[in-house]
């Protein structure tokens, strides 16, 4: 017996299978449910797209999009008296116990094929053309097949998408009802992913982390309460934006322009502030696992523009905030970050407000989550007019 025996699906579980092309209406329609929320689906649909169905995404390790089907609430077993006229069902309930074996199993492969190109998937768009061929994916011939095949036309399919998750470097769960997060779990540990982080809205994160607890390694955090703060389109930053940045007891060098894009002539300096921000943040210096990825990330986030600092006028970042998802009017900024000899000055409230006029131009609505505990941090975007939406959680490896 495995150690995931317990998981195996019965007649009322899921199917879990990577989203192809054929379901990406349903997943915008999931995103857009929730544009804030779902952020970081948002922008990898559109950076990375969905596999067309093929052979090929059956044999590959599972990477992007994952679907969650569930079982439509349809009669599952019908028997003779109660199947449509017709119907597959029917069919071999009153002629197939009639013939012999191979006749019989031969006659059921048929009705399938037929059964298959007259569905339709849970939702999805299909070609017209029903002659499309259609390749083997592990669960999506049952995700496809209707329960019957009616000469009154074409039915639905006997299982509908419920919930999507995304599972690459990271987990991240977008909508996973709780009955089926023991499948999902089952599903990451079968396919024996190596992620560095489960994040997203609480109730999915920590309900699959529940069943992984006791089978992956000690996690390096979890942190359960991480308020989803957005702020309103309709908050006035301008009087923060226009307040000085002089600090007569400021013991360091003066700040002598405002809040800008970050120029690749800020590297050096915008790295060791990076690095300072992360380590706060996460607990460990990321030059101590991998320098090179990590400098890379700095690098892209300034040459696309995605990275707002502060300069001093020794030109030595001082504060700094990055565009970590994108998408559309919506973004969500991550990393903000002051350099501690400018701390207690109140000049957090006015930089923040500077990036976000800054940032607003180009996209309206601005999210980003925060720790439960990082008190100050709560305090400075209260101060700014963000608002909590939702809470996250983060399972950091």
């Amino acid at each position: 017996m495995t150690v995931f025996s317990r998981f195996s699906r019965g007649a009322e579980d899921a199917l879990i299978r990577p989203l192809t092309n054929d379901d990406r209406a349903e997943l915008e329609t999931m995103i857009a449910s929730d544009p804030v929320g779902f952020l970081f689906a948002a922008e990898h649909l559109h950076h990375f797209g969905l596999p067309a169905t093929s052979a090929l995404t059956s044999l590959k390790t599972p990477h992007g999009f994952m679907g969650i089907f569930a079982p439509r609430d349809l009669p599952g077993e019908w028997g003779s008296k109660d199947a449509p006229a017709g119907s597959a069902a029917h069919l071999t309930e009153t002629v197939g116990e009639r013939l012999p074996g191979r006749v019989r199993s031969a006659l059921e492969g048929l009705l399938a094929k037929a059964a298959t190109k007259v569905g339709s998937s849970a939702g999805a768009h299909f070609a017209e053309e029903a002659t499309v061929p259609r390749a083997a994916m592990p669960g999506l011939a049952e995700t496809l097949a209707p329960a019957s095949a009616s000469l009154s036309g074409p039915v639905e399919p006997r299982y509908c998408l419920v919930g999507a998750f995304w599972l690459g470097a990271n987990c991240v769960p977008l909508t996973v009802p709780e009955p089926y997060q023991r499948q999902v779990a089952a599903y990451i540990w079968r396919h024996n992913r190596r992620i560095g982080s489960i994040f997203g809205h609480s109730e999915p994160v920590l309900g699959i982390w529940s069943h992984l607890a006791s089978r992956m390694s000690t996690p390096f955090d979890v942190r359960e309460n991480q308020p989803l703060l957005e702020l309103p389109p309709a908050a006035d930053l301008s009087e923060l934006v226009r307040a000085p940045l002089t600090r007569p007891s400021l013991g360091a060098p003066a700040i002598t322009e405002p809040v800008r894009w970050a120029r690749t002539d800020d590297r050096p300096s915008l790295l060791r502030a990076s690095v300072a921000m992360f380590t706060e943040e996460v607990g460990y210096d990321p030059m101590t696992r991998d320098p090179a990825g990590y400098t890379r990330r700095i690098d892209e986030l300034t040459r696309t523009g995605r990275t707002l600092v502060a300069v001093n006028s020794e030109n030595v970042v001082i504060f700094k905030t990055d565009l970590g998802l994108a998408h559309d009017s919506t973004c969500q900024l991550q990393g903000v970050w002051l350099h501690p000899a400018y701390r207690g000055q109140r000049l957090a409230p006015v930089l923040l407000a500077q990036a976000c006029h800054l940032i607003r131009q180009r996209f309206p609505h601005l999210s980003l989550y925060v720790n439960e505990y990082n008190a100050p941090a709560r305090a400075l975007y209260e101060a700014t007019g963000w608002q909590q939406r939702s809470t996250f959680a983060t399972v950091l490896f």
